[in-house]
């Protein structure tokens, strides 16, 4: 038994006192079912600081209401007092003295937050769950390889997961305690979408003082890339930097491998291999700072081949790190669009359309083998040619996957029409997104 072990996290759990368990998220309701199922480990997978930990204690607060404190366990493995102790012999020894001063026998509900500091953990948990102990874990991570590789493999067929992102639109009002029911119009919204819109929906940030908020959001920036990246890997620092800040700037926009060397070259005056950018790429979206869109296609080579959409995972830190916010509305709409359809179907059910007359979709939804939605996002519409152009390409694509309606996301212009015998549906954004 190792007491000075369990001391070091004894300030972190709901033993002897209360914890801080922040403001509620909407997502508890949802994800309080998958605690019960028998034999499953709950994944709780996201970017750094979008609220796992806390998620993770409202968790046990519901639970709290069924079994007594010494029931649960918490161990943050990004508490430096631990960083000596990031092995599974450690972990090993923790769990067992918490056994024995803490819970002997009852069943434990046990939070492995960010987990994927501790080599080889998911071999420890298997082995655990293997010899059927009284233990329900709730597992967090900064990393999707969390889930990708070591779940796929170690952990296969006894999981859970769910991707945790900042707030959506919606929960941020009820952080700001305001009631997305009192909005009945653009006016009575526009000041918080707006404020949503430039500064994003980190929980710390939506609560922190408006004269830090940017600060804070370079600093989460810059701690994703050294923390979840660089360190990891055993990068060069300013190249991937570099990449990053260039990727920022052209959010919402088409890339591919090519564009990205020349614009290293062009801005950043560096020459990088189109290996190493590829590689980039797929550290990035592991690290959920950016999330790469494909062109929809039925054949995979043809998806690999034509460029993809760049969307960052939070609007906030588009604007802590590109051009002024008044430039960029337009293309926050669509990243913001481009969070939502991804927080609820999933990134691999998004795609946008481009046929070869050129015209494009922003995006298509997919739920199974079925397209569900088509969607375009369009600031400004007061111009009866881009107002046409949207239309034009809606229809287009409408006609190619055989569906009777399309929608248009708006500033502030909402309508039915009926163009060519299809429906076309214009919503504001807030309106959508609530």
């Amino acid at each position: 038994m190792n007491k000075e072990l369990l001391d070091k996290i004894q300030e972190l759990n709901f033993w002897y006192k209360e914890q801080d368990t922040g403001l509620g998220r909407e997502e508890l309701k949802k994800i309080m079912k998958f605690t019960e199922d028998k034999g499953m480990a709950l994944v709780i997978a996201g970017v750094r600081r979008a609220g796992k930990t806390f998620l993770a204690k409202q968790i046990l607060t519901e639970k709290l209401k069924e079994i007594k404190p010494e029931q649960t366990l918490i161990i943050n493995f990004e508490d430096p007092s631990l960083g000596p102790f990031l092995n599974v012999e450690s972990l090993q020894e923790l769990y067992q003295t918490y056994r024995y001063f803490v819970n002997k026998e009852e069943v434990a509900y046990v939070v492995l937050d960010e987990v994927h500091n501790v080599p080889n953990w998911e071999k420890w948990v298997r082995i655990m769950m293997e010899k059927n102990e009284k233990i329900k874990f709730i597992i967090t991570g900064s990393s999707s390889k969390i889930y990708k590789d070591k779940i796929s493999t170690v952990l296969s067929g006894r999981t859970v997961v769910f991707s945790l992102f900042s707030l959506s639109f919606r929960n941020f009002l009820s952080f700001k305690k305001h009631h997305f029911k009192t909005y009945e119009s653009y006016a009575s919204v526009v000041n918080l979408l707006h404020e949503y819109l430039e500064y994003g929906g980190f929980p710390l940030i939506v609560l922190a003082q408006e004269e830090v908020k940017k600060e804070y959001l370079k600093q989460l920036f810059e701690d994703i890339l050294v923390k979840d990246i660089i360190a990891k890997y055993k990068l060069r620092e300013l190249e991937i930097k570099k990449l990053a800040v260039i990727l920022i700037n052209n959010f919402s926009s088409l890339i591919s491998v090519g564009k990205l060397e020349k614009l290293m070259q062009e801005i950043a005056k560096t020459k990088m291999s189109p290996t190493s950018i590829n590689n980039y790429l797929y550290y990035f979206e592991e690290a959920f700072l950016f999330f790469f869109v494909p062109i929809f296609s039925y054949k995979i080579k043809e998806q690999m081949q034509y460029p993809r959409k760049a969307y960052c995972i939070d609007s906030g830190l588009i604007n802590a790190l590109s051009l002024k916010f008044s430039e960029n509305i337009g293309k926050l709409y669509e990243n913001t669009v481009a969070l939502d359809i991804f927080r609820k179907y999933g990134k691999d059910n998004l795609f946008y359309w481009k046929d070869s007359s050129g015209r494009e979709v922003d995006f298509i939804v997919k739920e199974g083998l079925e397209i569900k939605q088509l969607i375009q996002v369009c600031y400004d519409l007061s111009k009866t040619e881009t107002k046409e152009r949207e239309i034009r390409s809606l229809l287009a694509a409408m006609e190619e996957f055989k569906l009777e309606e399309g929608m248009v996301i708006t500033e502030n212009y909402e309508a039915e029409e009926e163009v060519k015998g299809k429906k076309i549906k214009f919503i504001p954004l807030w309106k959508w997104l609530l």
